[in-house]
């Protein structure tokens, strides 16, 4: 696959063709098939020219929320194929477990502290809810770079709006920098170039900057030969960056 990319592609280049992304998105479904179950999506862009493709993948985020309904924090859960399961993930089983040992710590009888009062009052506030997540990795021919696209669902299947995007799905700590970037921020909302339904989307317009730092870095620090060629890596480098803000991640074995 190496020689192939070298072939395909003479030097890197953070702007992509189509075929250098659709080589680039077979490498990564082949690196992630014992990790997070992406799909490749065939479709035909325009009568009579050939198939292209793209990644989809469905995830449950679970979300903290209080009574109120204002979003406090958020974990995500194990990658899941099948939007809505009623599996519980042990990172859950987990969570659940660590409120019952509070709970169990509470005395019984009229001498609660204030500390256990505070406890019981968090857990009779606190409500689990459960969004369905479904992320495309979807080419731009304009930016020549890959764009991730994305909804996300309540369990009745309602989308969730941009507002709810960034307390549910982005790092409090990165919300900020991404609500701030460009003009309209870092996410935005159009039609989906393939389903031309409207999805959410990181705005590619850093992408190249970014992957051509990273690409820079790598080749003053390798030898022409070492390692997978800069295609086979392309994906899991861009969406190490872009995937994070918005709750999908890379495994860090890769």
């Amino acid at each position: 696959m190496t020689s192939d990319a070298n072939a395909h592609q003479p030097g890197p280049s953070a702007r992509l063709t189509y075929s250098d992304f659709e080589f680039a998105i077979k490498a990564f479904l082949h690196q992630t098939r014992h990790h997070t179950p992406w799909s490749y999506v065939e479709y035909s862009p325009r009568r009579g020219q050939p198939l292209q493709g793209y990644l989809t993948l469905t995830k449950l985020v679970h979300s903290h929320h209080t009574s109120s309904g204002a979003p406090s924090t958020t974990t995500t859960t194990t990658s899941t194929q099948v939007p809505g399961a009623a599996t519980i993930d042990p990172a859950d089983q987990l969570l659940l477990d660590e409120l019952a040992e509070q709970l169990d710590d509470i005395p019984d009888g009229d001498d609660h502290d204030e500390d256990n009062d505070i406890v019981i009052q968090q857990s009779t506030n606190l409500t689990f809810d459960y969004l369905s997540v479904n992320y495309h990795i979807v080419f731009s021919p304009s930016y020549q770079v890959p764009v991730l696209y994305f909804n996300a669902y309540r369990p009745d299947g309602t989308a969730i709006s941009l507002e709810e995007i960034y307390e549910s799905l982005v790092p409090e700590e990165w919300r900020g920098a991404i609500r701030n970037s460009g003009l309209n921020g870092g996410i935005s909302q159009q039609d989906h170039p393939v389903l031309n339904t409207p999805y959410f989307y990181m705005h590619p317009c850093e992408t190249v900057p970014l992957m051509e730092t990273i690409l820079q870095s790598n080749s003053n620090t390798t030898t022409a030969g070492d390692g997978p060629s800069y295609l086979e890596s392309y994906i899991v480098t861009w969406l190490s960056f872009t995937g994070q803000a918005i709750g999908v991640s890379v495994p860090t074995d890769m």
